[in-house]
C-alpha cells in the first residue's frame, strides 16, 4: 500500500478526493484505454485500488491521519509490473476525458444513492459522529452525504462546471502524489523487501515535484457544529444515531466498553430495540478516541428508540450477572478481538495500529481489562455512557411523514437526496 499524506487538504476539496479515487484506474492513460487498463490490472495483479484512509490518533485527541491510498495484491515476480501500472495510473491518467468523467460521475451517484439507502444506519451514526468529530467528518465528505450532494450537483450541472472539475482533480493529483508525502506499507517473505524497497524508490523518484518540499503539513479547521439534522425518504423506516464522545467529558478508554458493546447487542439494544421496537437490527461502537454512536437498523419507530437509548445508563446502573453470565460475555468479546487473519488482514492491522499511535502495552492493557473484568466494571460505565448521551447529537434517514410528525427533535429536516 502506497499512503499519500492528505491531513492539510481542505475541508471544501473533501469530496474531491472521493471523486478521485473513483476516477483514478477508470480513466485512460498515456498507455492504455480504460478497459485495456483493466485487463492489465487483471493479468499481471490481484487488483490495483484507491482508498481514503482515516486514523483518528488514540493518544492525542482530535487529531487524526488522512490518506490517499493506493493498495495492489501482487505476486512477487509480477512486482514490476505492478509498479509499471501504478506509475501510469498516477502520472499519466487522462483527467479531461470528458465523455468518461461523466460517466463515471453518474456511476458514482447512483452508486452513492443505493450506498445511503442500504447503509442508512452507517450514513446516519458517520453523520452524527460529524458534529464533532474530525475523523468523522471527512468520512462523510469523502463517502457519506456531503459527498454525495458534491457529485449530484455536479452530474446535474455537469457542462457549466465540468472545467471547474477537471481543473481540480488535476490540481489534486499534482499536489498529493509527490514524495514527501509518501509513506510504504508492505506484506511480504523477507526475502522480497528489496525488492519492495528499490520498487519504492523507483517510484518515489518519478512522482511529482512539490512546489513546497518542505512545508509543514498541519490539519486545517474543520467547520464541525451540530446539526440534529432528519434526513427524510421514500423508505417507511428509519435508522435512527446518537453519538457523542466521552473522553471529551474526562473519561478514558477501557476494555469493559469492549464486552459493553456485548451486552448491548445481546440484551438491552437488542430486547429493547429489536425484539420489542420491531426494528432489524441495532448496533453500539465505542472507540479509543473516545467517539461513540447507538443506531438503530430498518427502525419502525423513532421518538421511541431514541428514548431507549437515553435508559441505557439507568441500565448500566442496575446491571447484575453472576460469573457464569460474565464469563459467556467475556468469551464473546475475546471472540471478537482473535479473529483469525491472513496475512493481507495482518499487515493491515499494524498498518493501522502504526498510524493510531496504538502500541502491543495499549492492546495488552485492553485484553487484561477485558478477561478480569466484573459486572461491577460494567456499572462503572453509567457515567461515561451518561456523558456521551447528554450531548444530545442525533441523526435520523427515514420515512419523510413521520420524520415530519416528530419535527422537534430536529434542528434541520432535508431530504436526503436533494
Amino acid at each position: 500500500t502506497y499512503l499519500f499524506d492528505v491531513c492539510d487538504i481542505l475541508p471544501e476539496d473533501l469530496p474531491y478526493l472521493g471523486i478521485l479515487k473513483a476516477v483514478l484506474g477508470y480513466v485512460d492513460t498515456d498507455d492504455h484505454s480504460y478497459a485495456a487498463l483493466a485487463n492489465e490490472i487483471n493479468m499481471y495483479t490481484g487488483g490495483i485500488g484507491s482508498s481514503i484512509g482515516i486514523y483518528p490518533n488514540v493518544k492525542k485527541q482530535g487529531e487524526i491521519g488522512l490518506y490517499y491510498e493506493v493498495r495492489t495484491k501482487v505476486l512477487a515476480s509480477r512486482l514490476p509490473d505492478a509498479m509499471r501500472l501504478i506509475k501510469e495510473i498516477l502520472l499519466t491518467s487522462h483527467l479531461s476525458d470528458e465523455k468518461r468523467l461523466y460517466e463515471i460521475l453518474a456511476q458514482l451517484k447512483s452508486r452513492l444513492q443505493a450506498g445511503l439507502s442500504a447503509s442508512g444506519h452507517s450514513v446516519a451514526y458517520t453523520r452524527a459522529l460529524s458534529y464533532f468529530s474530525t475523523a468523522a467528518y471527512c468520512q462523510d465528505a469523502t463517502a457519506g452525504i456531503a459527498c454525495y450532494r458534491v457529485i449530484a450537483d455536479y452530474e446535474e450541472h455537469f457542462e457549466e462546471k465540468k472545467q471547474q472539475l477537471m481543473e481540480k482533480l488535476s490540481s489534486l493529483v499534482k499536489t498529493i502524489f509527490t514524495a514527501e508525502r509518501m509513506l510504504v506499507s508492505a506484506t511480504c517473505e523477507e526475502s522480497e523487501i528489496p525488492a519492495v524497497t528499490q520498487a519504492s524508490a523507483a517510484l518515489k523518484n518519478v512522482l511529482y515535484v512539490s512546489d513546497q518540499p518542505d512545508k509543514k503539513r498541519t490539519m486545517p479547521s474543520y467547520p464541525l457544529a451540530k446539526k440534529n439534522e432528519g434526513f427524510m425518504d421514500a423508505s417507511q423506516v428509519q435508522y435512527v444515531a446518537r453519538a457523542g464522545n466521552y473522553v471529551r467529558h474526562g473519561f478514558s478508554y477501557h476494555g469493559a466498553l469492549r464486552i459493553l458493546k456485548v451486552i448491548m447487542g445481546y440484551d438491552y439494544l437488542w430486547i429493547n430495540v429489536r425484539v420489542k421496537g420491531g426494528a432489524y437490527g441495532c448496533m453500539n461502537s465505542y472507540m479509543r478516541n473516545g467517539d461513540t454512536y447507538f443506531v438503530s437498523y430498518r427502525d419502525p419507530n423513532l421518538k421511541k428508540t431514541d428514548e431507549i437509548y437515553d435508559g441505557i445508563p439507568q441500565y448500566l446502573a442496575d446491571f447484575k450477572a453472576d460469573e457464569r453470565e460474565m464469563t459467556k460475555y467475556i468469551i464473546g468479546t475475546i471472540s471478537d478481538m482473535d479473529t483469525p487473519m491472513n496475512p493481507s488482514a495482518k499487515g493491515a492491522r499494524s498498518m493501522t495500529a502504526y498510524l493510531q499511535g496504538l502500541d502491543f502495552a495499549d492492546i495488552q492493557k485492553e485484553r487484561d481489562q477485558v478477561i478480569g473484568a466484573t459486572d461491577e466494571d460494567i456499572r462503572g460505565l453509567k457515567d461515561l455512557i451518561a456523558s456521551v448521551l447528554e450531548e444530545k447529537n442525533l441523526c435520523v434517514i427515514g420515512n419523510e411523514d413521520n420524520l415530519k410528525s416528530q419535527s422537534d427533535m430536529f434542528m434541520q429536516l432535508k431530504n436526503l437526496y436533494e
